[in-house]
C-alpha cells in the first residue's frame, strides 16, 4: 500500500496531483478527506471532484480543529490523504438513523464486521457519544479495532460534519471498514495526565452534564479545586486539570467543555451518577515524552502509513509544543490526520473513547515495510525549567500517596461497614438474620416463595417457666430451624418474638410445600427436654408463592389460619377479606409516605354567585399526590386514614396549608370538618389560633360534613359560638342526607346550606327533587340562610337551580378543584 497527501487547493491542481502519481489505475483506494474548512457546499464540491477523477474510490472524512501533514499542523485548510491498497477490500457507510449512540455502534459492527475485517476507521459528529457509540460495537465484536474520532472545529460555534463519498451530514456517524488476511494494522496511543489528589463521586449526572460531585454542585466542587476566576478562564484551566474518570481501573480523561447556568458542567460524552473521579494534572514533559515513545514502538511493526488522530484539547494546552509531538516525522514519512474532539482507542482488547490522547493507526500490506521516523535515541528534552518538572513529581508522589491513604482509608470503612451491616441484620438472641434482613431480600426479588411460622401459644411457656426458659426454647428451636433450612436448601429468618420466616427460590411450588409440611409434622412430633419439663411446640404457618408483596401475603395466610384455627394456609386471592387488609396495608403506607414527603394539598374548587354568575368563594378540598404526580380524591384514602389513625394529621395538614394559601385571595374559603374535628380539642384550639392570626378571619367558612351524624349538639353549638367570634361562617354540607333536617337548623346557628348533590345531580329531570331544593330554598330563605347546590356539571342543571332562587352553584360546569385559587 502507499498513501499520497495532498493540500486540497482546486480541482486542476487535484486532477494533476492524481496523474503524476497515476492513482487512477488502482482498484481499491481510500480517501480520508480532513478538513479544516467547515462550509458544507466546500465539502460536497472536493466529494464532487474526487468522485470525478478516481471514480472507484471510497472516502470518508471529517471537519476538523487542525490538520496534521507529517510534522506540520496546517489550521484551516482541507488535508487529503489518498491510501492505495493492493490486497485489502473497502467498504464504507454513513449512519444517520435518529437511534441511540449505543444502536449505530451496533447497526455498524453488524453490517461491515466480516471475517477477514482488520480495522475500522470512523469519524463522528460531535452531537455523537463517543463511548456510547464504541459500546455498541463492542457488545458486536469487542475485539475489533476502531480507530478514528470525533469531528473537530476551530471555534466552539463552528458546526461540524463528517462524509462519505454518498453525502456530508451532521449528528451522524461513517466508517471505512478495511478487509484483508494481508493488512497489518497496529495502533497506539498516549495520554500521561495523571489523576491527583483524592478519589471523588458524582452525585449527580445526566448524559455529559455534571450536576453535582460530593454532594456539591459540579461548578462549586471545580471552582473549590481549579479556582478559575471566569468562564474564559476555564478554556485555559480545563486542558490542564481534566477530570478523569475511573473505569475498569484506568482513567480517561474529560475535559470541562462548559459552565452551564450557576451549578452545572458540560463534558465531552456520558458520565453516570456513581462513577468514581479525580481531578488530573498534565505535565508538558511527560505528556511530549509520552508521544515519543509511541515513535520507538511503531518502527518495530511492519507500517507503510501512518494516521494521527490527535486531541484538540491536546494542542490547546501544549500550544506551540504541539509541533513537537510530530518532529519525529518528516516529509516522507506518508502520515496525516487531524485534531479531534475525542479519539477511538483500542486498550487492552477494548474500543475506549478518549479525550487528550494521540492516537496513531499504522497500516501495511508489506511485512517487512517500516514507517519513517526521525527518532534520537538521547532523551535531553526538557521542555519547560525543572522547578516546575519537580512540581510534576512532587504532585505524583504526593497524589499517589493520598489516594492510597484514601483507599485504604475506605476498605476500612468498608470493613466497618459490612461488620455493623451484619449486626444489624443479625437477630441477637438466636444468630439467624433478622426481618430487616428478610424485607432486604424479598425487596431485591431474590426470593419467590415465603411461609411464616408462628410458635402456638408461645406466651404461655414465658409464663410457666419463665423468660430464661423461654429463650433457650427460641434457641433450640433457630438451631432446629436453620438446620433444616440447609439440609433442604432453605434459608431461615428470625422475624421477631416467637415468629420464624422460611424462603426460598430454587423448588416447584409443590417441593416447597412438601418441604413445610413435612417442616410442620416434624416440629409437632420433636419434644425439647429441659429440667424443669418436657416442652412440646406447636406452630401455624403462612405461605405465599410467587405472588408481589410476597411478606405481606404471607402474613394474611397466617393471621387467617389463626382466625380460623388452621394450622396451615396458602395465600390466595379468594381470602377477600385478606384482600381488602392488603388494600388497608398499602394504602396506609401509601398516607404515611405522602404525609412524610409533604403530598398531601388542598385544592380549591369555585362558588358561583347566581345572580352575578362570578366567582365570589373557594371550598377547599384534601387531595394526595401520588409518587408519580397523579391527583388522588379522598374517595380512596380518607377511610382508611381514619381507620389507621391518621386523620387528625391529615385535618392539622390541611388547616395549616390552607391558612397560608389563602392569605394569598380576599375571596371567601370553605373549610370541611368531620365530627370528630369538631369533638377533638387539639383541632379546635389550632382552628382557633388560627383565626386569631389570619389577616381576614371573617372569610373563612367552616363546612360541618355530617355524614357521621351529631350526637353532641353542646360541643357542636360550643365550637360555633367560638368561631363566630371572629366573624367566621358557618355551613351544614350535604344537607337534605343523613340527619339532616330543618329541626337541626334551628338549632345551629348557620350561614349556608349546602344542597347534597345526589339532589341537585337530578334536578333537572327528577320532580321530586326540585321540589324538595324548592322547600330547602324556601325555609332557608324564612331563616336568613343562604343556600349553594353542589354537584352543578351541566348548563341544564344550572338553568334549573337557578330559576329556584339558590344563591350559589359548586361543580365541574365551572371548574374542576384545581391546586391554587388564582
Amino acid at each position: 500500500m502507499k498513501t499520497y497527501n495532498i493540500k486540497y487547493e482546486n480541482y486542476e491542481a487535484l486532477k494533476l496531483f492524481i496523474s503524476h502519481n497515476d492513482i487512477i489505475k488502482h482498484d481499491n483506494i481510500l480517501v480520508q478527506i480532513f478538513s479544516g474548512i467547515d462550509q458544507k457546499e466546500f465539502i460536497e464540491e472536493v466529494i464532487r471532484n474526487l468522485i470525478a477523477l478516481i471514480p472507484q474510490c471510497k472516502i470518508i472524512g471529517a471537519t476538523t480543529d487542525g490538520e496534521i501533514l507529517n510534522n506540520k499542523i496546517l489550521n484551516k485548510e482541507c488535508l487529503i490523504s489518498i491510501s492505495i491498497f493492493e490486497k485489502t477490500q473497502i467498504k464504507t457507510l454513513m449512519i444517520k438513523e435518529k437511534i441511540s449512540d449505543f444502536d449505530k455502534g451496533v447497526k455498524i459492527a453488524r453490517k461491515l464486521i466480516s471475517q477477514d475485517t482488520k480495522v475500522l476507521i470512523s469519524f463522528a459528529d460531535v452531537s455523537i457519544d463517543g463511548q456510547d457509540f464504541l459500546d455498541g460495537v463492542n457488545s458486536i465484536n469487542r475485539n475489533m479495532i476502531v480507530s478514528g474520532g470525533i469531528a473537530g472545529k476551530s471555534n466552539y460555534l463552528d458546526k461540524t460534519y463528517v462524509f462519505t463519498e454518498n453525502g456530508v451530514e451532521e449528528d451522524a456517524v461513517v466508517v471505512a471498514a478495511l478487509e484483508s488476511n494481508a493488512l497489518f494494522v497496529n495502533t497506539a496511543s498516549s495520554f500521561k495526565w495523571i489523576p491527583i489528589g483524592r478519589e471523588h463521586k458524582i452525585t449527580e449526572a445526566n448524559g455529559r452534564i455534571i450536576k453535582s460531585i460530593d454532594h456539591l454542585s459540579a461548578q462549586e466542587f471545580y471552582n473549590k479545586y481549579i479556582h478559575p476566576n471566569s468562564s474564559e478562564e476555564i478554556v485555559h484551566t480545563r486542558y490542564q486539570f481534566p477530570l478523569m474518570i475511573k473505569r475498569n481501573n484506568n482513567y480517561v480523561g474529560r475535559p470541562v467543555l462548559s459552565y452551564l447556568n450557576d451549578t452545572e458542567i458540560l463534558i465531552s460524552s456520558r458520565i453516570e451518577t456513581g462513577e468514581k473521579i479525580r481531578i488530573g494534572f498534565g505535565d508538558l514533559n511527560s505528556i511530549l515524552k509520552g508521544s515519543a515513545e509511541i515513535y520507538k514502538n511503531m518502527i518495530q511493526y511492519p507500517g507503510e502509513s501512518l494516521f494521527i488522530y490527535s486531541c484538540s484539547a491536546r494542542k490547546h494546552f501544549l500550544k506551540k509544543m504541539a509541533l513537537d509531538e510530530l518532529v519525529p516525522l518528516d516529509d516522507y514519512s506518508q502520515a496525516s490526520g487531524f485534531y479531534t474532539f475525542g479519539e477511538f482507542n483500542y486498550i487492552n482488547n477494548e474500543n475506549t473513547f478518549y479525550t487528550e490522547t494521540v492516537a496513531m493507526l499504522l497500516l501495511s500490506e508489506d511485512i517487512k515495510a517500516r514507517i519513517k521516523v526521525n527518532i534520537d535515541d538521547k532523551d535531553n528534552s526538557n521542555y519547560v525549567d525543572a522547578e516546575y518538572s519537580t512540581l510534576y513529581k512532587f504532585l505524583i508522589t504526593t497524589g499517589e500517596e493520598l489516594n492510597q491513604l484514601n483507599l485504604t482509608l475506605e476498605e476500612k470503612v468498608d470493613e466497618k461497614t459490612k461488620e455493623l451491616e451484619k449486626k444489624y441484620h443479625t437477630d441477637e438472641l438466636t444468630g439467624l438474620k433478622n426481618r430487616s434482613k428478610l424485607l432486604i431480600d424479598l425487596s431485591g426479588k431474590k426470593y419467590d416463595k415465603l411461609a411464616i411460622i408462628d410458635i402456638k401459644s408461645f406466651n404461655d411457656i414465658n409464663d410457666f417457666y419463665g423468660n430464661t426458659i423461654g429463650d433457650l426454647v427460641l434457641k433450640d428451636f433457630s438451631k432446629f430451624l436453620d438446620s433444616y433450612c440447609d439440609q433442604n436448601g432453605l434459608n431461615s429468618y428470625r422475624v421477631y418474638s416467637d415468629i420464624f420466616a422460611i424462603v426460598d427460590n430454587q423448588k416447584s411450588k409443590d417441593e416447597f410445600i412438601d418441604t413445610i409440611k413435612a417442616l410442620q409434622k416434624i416440629i409437632h412430633n420433636q419434644c425439647l427436654l429441659y429440667e424443669e419439663g418436657n416442652i412440646y411446640l406447636v406452630v401455624t404457618m403462612g405461605l405465599a408463592l410467587r405472588e408481589e408483596s410476597l411478606f405481606e401475603k404471607a402474613e394474611m395466610a397466617l393471621h387467617y389460619a389463626k382466625k380460623n384455627k388452621k394450622m396451615f394456609q396458602i395465600y390466595n386471592e379468594t381470602l377477600n377479606m385478606y384482600k381488602a387488609i392488603k388494600e388497608n396495608i398499602v394504602w396506609t403506607k401509601r398516607i404515611k409516605e405522602a404525609i412524610s414527603d409533604n403530598r398531601i394539598v388542598p385544592f380549591f374548587q369555585p362558588i358561583v354567585n347566581n345572580r352575578s354568575g362570578t366567582i365570589c368563594k373557594y371550598e377547599a378540598l384534601i387531595r394526595m399526590l401520588g409518587e408519580n404526580g397523579e391527583i388522588i380524591t379522598p374517595y380512596y384514602f380518607l377511610d382508611i386514614a381514619k381507620k389507621a389513625g391518621l386523620y387528625k394529621e391529615l385535618t392539622i395538614i390541611m388547616l395549616d396549608k390552607i391558612f397560608e394559601a389563602t392569605n394569598k385571595t380576599n375571596c371567601e374559603i370553605s373549610i370541611n370538618l368531620d365530627i370528630q374535628d369538631i369533638e377533638s380539642q387539639e383541632i379546635r384550639e389550632l382552628i382557633v389560633e388560627k383565626l386569631e392570626k389570619a389577616n381576614n378571619p371573617k372569610k373563612f367558612v367552616f363546612e360541618i360534613v355530617e355524614s357521621e351524624g351529631i350526637e353532641d349538639f353542646d360541643e357542636v353549638e360550643k365550637f360555633i359560638r367560638e368561631i363566630k367570634k371572629y366573624g367566621s361562617k358557618i355551613a351544614i354540607d350535604d344537607f337534605g342526607t343523613g340527619y339532616s333536617n330543618f329541626n337541626y337548623l334551628m338549632k345551629l346557628n348557620v350561614d349556608y346550606i349546602k344542597i347534597d348533590g345526589s339532589i341537585i345531580k337530578n334536578i333537572h329531570r327528577d320532580k321530586s327533587a326540585e321540589v324538595i331544593t324548592k322547600t330547602i330554598v324556601a325555609f332557608a330563605n324564612e331563616l336568613g340562610i343562604e343556600t349553594v347546590a353542589e354537584f352543578v356539571a351541566e348548563e341544564e342543571i344550572y338553568s334549573k337551580i337557578s330559576e329556584l332562587n339558590v344563591d350559589y352553584s359548586q361543580g365541574y360546569y365551572f371548574s374542576e378543584p384545581k391546586v391554587s385559587t388564582y
